[in-house]
């Protein structure tokens, strides 16, 4: 048996370029690869064809197109709106449904966002978004909560009452896309009993590759959420 785990990826890359950083560029994957199966799933909206230009070339030299944003922020004053939000809830309700149930959501950047969100509908608002499953446990790299409008009421309630599910949220003291500041604020979300936190002080806006000691902290983590699985199913049959 073994956690199954939804992977979303980062802001205008894929799902199989994510499988690549987490495999090719860390050792992210295969620090877990006895405990979790890792299923990558595209973003709801593909970047045109003559938008691919928009990445960065080394980005593009490494990991080619196509290209898939899980959202685009708008900003006005201080308003935030998220298009193609509505595309993405839709694709991920559509992947769920088709190839879960998952354990978990994890997330890196812009898909971190998007994990922590499906989390907060998922247990703030199950009525409205019944294709989203509460999690077992959410995982969070250099993530920050969404700033759509519409979410804002959910952010700060999950503020003042912490998420109740286990998490590992990790980020670096030199991530300049998301600033570290930015991911604590998200941290205030989720219960801190059950938070485990694995912060890189000399880390950037990467999915990192562990060290020792950093790879005994996330597999505890899953190692503790695989046992938590084993233990209800063998109570169930009892």
């Amino acid at each position: 048996m073994k956690l199954r785990v939804l992977c979303l990826h980062s802001f205008r890359l894929s799902g199989e370029n994510m499988r690549r950083q987490m495999t090719d560029f860390s050792n992210f994957a295969s620090t877990i690869e006895d405990l979790c199966d890792l299923d990558f799933c595209d973003g709801g909206h593909q970047l045109p064809e003559a938008a691919n230009a928009d990445v960065p070339e080394k980005l593009r030299a490494i990991f080619p197109p196509p290209y898939f944003e899980w959202w685009r922020a708008q900003e006005s004053g201080d308003s935030v709106v998220y298009s193609h939000v509505e595309a993405t809830l839709s694709k991920l309700e559509a992947q769920i449904a088709s190839r879960g149930p998952y354990d978990g959501y994890l997330g890196f950047s812009q898909g971190g966002s998007v994990a922590h969100l499906l989390t907060l509908l998922s247990l703030r608002a199950p009525e409205a978004h019944k294709g989203i499953p509460p999690p077992r446990f959410g995982v969070y790299l250099s993530a920050r909560a969404t700033r759509h409008d519409a979410h804002l009421e959910m952010v700060n309630a999950a503020a003042a009452t912490p998420l109740p599910l286990p998490s590992l949220v990790i980020y670096g003291g030199r991530d300049n896309e998301v600033p570290p500041e930015l991911t604590k604020e998200m941290m205030q979300t989720l219960d801190p009993s059950q938070r485990t936190e694995l912060f890189m002080p000399e880390g950037t806006h990467r999915i990192p590759k562990l060290n020792e000691e950093q790879q005994g902290i996330v597999r505890g983590f899953f190692e503790a959420q695989l046992a938590a699985k084993a233990g209800e199913r063998g109570g169930g049959g009892s």
